[in-house]
């Protein structure tokens, strides 16, 4: 009896996002996705907040108020993304 080969299924949520990216018909991107977490979590806290793509890497800037901001807005762009593909660069003031 042949066996078959199970079917891959994307377990990383970054890999079926990247797909999503190329076709502009999919909805929002990623990248507006993880901004409208941060400001969710942060209940807007985080001034001047960017999120871009920038080759393959997702960084994530501004000034939180306090530590805790900060870590809620990160804790909402790593519900997206893995550490490696990550970089942020919010300021605590």
């Amino acid at each position: 009896m042949a066996r078959t080969k199970p079917s891959l299924r994307l377990n990383n949520p970054l890999e079926s996002d990247i797909m999503l990216l190329d076709r502009p018909d999919a909805g929002p991107s990623l990248v507006e996705r993880i901004e409208k977490k941060v400001r969710q979590l942060t209940h807007g806290r985080i001034r001047n907040l960017v999120v871009q793509e920038i080759h393959g890497r997702v960084i994530v800037s501004g000034q939180a108020p306090s530590r805790h901001a900060k870590q809620l807005a990160l804790h909402g762009a790593l519900e997206f993304l893995s550490g490696d593909c990550f970089a942020e660069k919010i300021t605590i003031d």
